[in-house]
Formats: C-alpha cells, structure tokens, sequence
C-alpha cells in the first residue's frame, strides 16, 4: 500500500501535488543528497543516545515510558517537520502543509509498523499489535476528529482547536495511564 501511494503521488498523479509556482533548487541534487546521508547518520548516532537515556529518565522522573514514547518524542523527534507544515502554511500552501503533517502518519502506519512487525516475526521477538482497549479508543476517537476536520474544505479556529484540545486529552490520559504489561 506504501508503494502504491508513492507512485500515485509522483508518477500517475503527480499534478495533483504539483505547486503552480515551482521553485529551482538552490543546491545541486548531490550536495542535497549528501547532506541528507550525513544528516541521517548524525541522527541515527544521537537516537541511540536518546533510547539509552529513556530508562533511566523514566526512573528518575516517575513518567511511564508509554507517555514519553507517545507524547514527548514525537513531538521533540517530528520538530522540523513541524516547524516545516507552519511555515508552508502561513505561505498558505495548505495542501503541502496538511501532505507533510499526514504524510508522516500514513507512512508509519502503512509501511514501518508491518516492518517492525515482519522483522519481529523474522527475528523471533514479540511484537504483536495487541494494544490496550485505552489505546484503542484513543486512536479511534482521533481518526474520527481528525476526519471530521478533514472533512471540510476550509478550515477554521474551532477545528484546529479541537485538534489540540484532542491531543491534550490524549497526553493527560496517558499521564495517568497505569501501565499494566500483558
């Protein structure tokens, strides 16, 4: 499904996607390209760190792992993706903006959690999608929000409103989640 998105987006309808004003590139494609390998590698180098550190900060501070694997990186690990939907949006490029700030969850769901499941299965280690009623409702109480607000072709206060007031409840909820490992 992954696959079939990406050659929807840039081979058979890439107008679709494409800006009315296309911008040249500043840097050639190899600079770019380099940039973006020695960049990937500092990073995957600092995440090792970040996950060493997780144990004993959980243990240090009294936060459950689940409310800082779900609340607190992604918000510090997606920052520049953040910071990226922002300022297309106030360029009012709304559909890259909302193509950036979806596109990262619909790659996770359809290609990097079957990954880590497949390689689990392959590895011989337990990673099953056997979530807790809690998240469950979670998650499916956002897809509905979110659709709602997708919904529409205009956006407005109140719908970016309820977005953060979704996410508040989720944080809040998995604050005082009692983590029960089955």
């Amino acid at each position: 499904m992954y696959a079939q998105l990406l050659i929807f987006q840039i081979k058979t309808h890439a107008f679709l996607f494409a800006d009315e004003d296309e911008e040249m590139a500043s840097l050639p494609f190899w600079v770019a390209m380099a940039g973006l390998v020695i960049v990937t590698g500092v990073i995957a180098i600092m995440s090792d760190f970040l996950v060493d550190s997780i144990d004993g900060f959980c243990e240090s501070t009294g936060v459950s792992k689940t409310f800082i694997g779900l609340i607190i990186l992604p918000i510090v690990g997606n920052a520049v993706e953040h910071i990226t939907a922002i300022s297309v949006a106030m360029k009012d490029k709304m559909d890259l903006a909302m193509g950036v700030a979806i596109g990262s969850c619909v790659q996770i769901a359809l290609f990097v959690i079957p990954l880590i499941v497949l390689t689990g299965w392959a590895t011989d280690k337990n990673m099953t999608l056997n979530f807790p009623h809690f998240e469950i409702i979670l998650l499916i109480m956002s897809v509905i929000i979110v659709s709602i607000c997708l919904s529409n072709p205009k956006g407005n206060w109140l719908e970016g409103s309820l977005l953060m007031t979704t996410y508040c409840m989720i944080a809040m909820g998995f604050w005082y989640e009692k983590v029960v490992d089955f």
